[in-house]
């Protein structure tokens, strides 16, 4: 008859499961914080992205009327998507053009941002926009723009912002740009 020898079949001991388990536990606690800090500098493009397309709406305006306008509506700005950042403006102040030959009636002058442009995250709005506002890492919607991301008349300049919280250490990530293309992460939110 045959015997079975119970030492002669091979497998994995709990023991050997358990350390297995215990080095995957501390590869993923070393690489889950790099991962999230990647995504949170992926990110950061669209801020980029979107404000260099703010510029050239700018630019555009001024070429053809001497002036800048805070206003998405007269510049031909128009943000698209799934955004996470409040781009724009934080003031509506020193809206120019009317004495270079803008006379176009400026439909709604509180679009100077994403956050009043755009719907906010599960809310809705009786007119549909190309774009909607994402909650941030920390699940609150971005930040108000500060007063000095503005449109200047009497000197002729303009600084636009972004701000979002991208990473889950909940600290604002903030960018700008001005007319000189001088795009400048003011705060950075990846720590």
């Amino acid at each position: 008859m045959f015997s079975v020898n119970r030492k002669s079949q091979s497998g994995f001991s709990l023991v050997e499961l358990m350390v297995v388990v215990a080095i995957i536990g501390v590869l993923a606690s070393i690489a889950v914080p790099s991962i999230n800090k990647y995504l949170a500098k992926a990110r950061q493009s669209e801020a980029k992205t979107n404000l260099s397309s703010l510029y050239t709406s700018e630019k555009a305006f001024y070429a053809e009327y001497t002036a800048y306008h805070a206003a998405f509506s007269a510049i031909g700005y128009t943000p698209e998507g799934k955004l996470r950042y409040n781009l724009g403006f934080g003031a509506n102040t020193g809206n120019a053009g009317a004495a270079n030959g803008f006379t176009t009636a400026v439909t709604n002058p509180s679009w100077i941002n994403t956050s009043t442009y755009c719907i906010p995250n599960g809310g809705t709005m009786t007119t549909a926009r190309p774009c909607t506002m994402l909650n941030g890492a920390t699940g609150a919607q971005p930040t108000n723009l500060a007063t000095s991301y503005a449109v200047n008349s009497a000197t002729g300049v303009f600084t636009a912002g972004a701000t979002a919280v991208i990473h889950s250490s909940g600290a604002n990530d903030v960018w700008s740009i001005n007319q000189n293309k001088e795009l400048t992460n003011v705060t950075n939110g990846i720590p």
